[in-house]
C-alpha cells in the first residue's frame, strides 16, 4: 500500500522513510515548483529501469535529475567549463532544466544519460531539498503519468494511474504549477533553449548578464 505524507508536516522519522526507501530503489513521487516528480536513485541502475517500465517510457527518451543544491550539482559535474559552471550557479535553482554534458566517467546509468547529456534540476523548495541533501545521490525527476498521458498534478490522479506500484507519496498542500521546467541546452559558450516553460527566454538572457 502507498504511503501518503504531507511535505509541509513531516516529521524527522517521515523524512528518515524517505530515504530508505530511495536506498531500497523503491519509487517515490513528490511535489515540486512545477508538476509532481517519480523518483528513484539516479544511480541505481535497476531502479531506474523500474522507472522506465513503470511509465512505459520509450527506450532512448532522456530523464532528468534532482539535486538539493548547486553545490551538489557542481561536485558530481567537475568537467564544466567556466561558462556552464557560471549557468548553473545563475539559472539554478529555479524553474529550468539544464541539459548539462555529463563526464565519460560519470555514475549515470546509460538509460538517463546515453547521449552524454543529463537534464539537471535545483528546485526552490526547502522541505523536498532538506529531505535530498540527507541521500547522497541525486534522483531523477520526471513527470508522473505513464507515456503519453498528462501529468498527474493530485495525490488522487497519481493513485489512479499507478496505485500501489509508488512506494510513498509525498503530497504537497499547495497546488504544483500546471506550466513545465523551461529546458535549456548548455554548450561550451552559448545556451539553446529547447523547450519553453515557466522562465522565458529574455529572462534567462537576463539572467546571465
Amino acid at each position: 500500500m502507498t504511503e501518503i505524507i504531507v511535505l509541509e508536516k513531516m516529521f524527522s522519522d517521515e523524512k528518515y522513510k524517505v530515504v530508505k526507501a530511495l536506498q531500497a530503489g523503491a519509487v517515490i513521487v513528490y511535489p515540486t515548483d512545477t508538476i509532481y516528480g517519480l523518483g528513484v536513485d539516479a544511480f541505481n541502475v535497476k531502479a531506474v529501469r523500474n522507472l522506465l517500465d513503470l511509465k512505459g517510457r520509450p527506450a532512448g527518451k532522456p530523464v532528468s535529475v534532482l539535486y538539493p543544491d548547486v553545490a551538489a550539482v557542481l561536485r558530481d559535474f567537475t568537467h564544466l567549463n567556466d561558462y556552464q559552471q557560471k549557468a548553473v550557479q545563475t539559472l539554478l535553482p529555479g524553474k529550468i532544466t539544464l541539459i548539462l554534458p555529463t563526464d565519460p566517467h560519470s555514475q549515470f546509468p546509460k538509460e538517463i544519460a546515453a547521449d552524454n547529456t543529463l537534464g539537471v534540476r535545483v528546485i526552490d523548495l526547502e522541505p523536498l531539498n532538506c529531505i535530498l541533501r540527507q541521500f547522497p545521490h541525486p534522483i531523477t525527476t520526471t513527470s508522473v503519468n505513464p507515456a503519453g498521458q498528462p501529468p498527474a498534478r493530485s495525490v488522487a490522479e497519481i493513485l489512479s494511474y499507478f496505485g500501489d506500484q509508488i512506494s510513498l507519496i509525498l503530497a504537497c498542500d499547495k497546488a504544483t504549477d500546471s506550466v513545465p521546467s523551461t529546458l535549456v541546452k548548455v554548450g561550451g559558450k552559448s545556451l539553446e533553449i529547447v523547450r519553453p516553460g515557466a522562465v522565458t527566454a529574455a529572462e534567462i538572457e537576463e539572467k546571465m548578464k
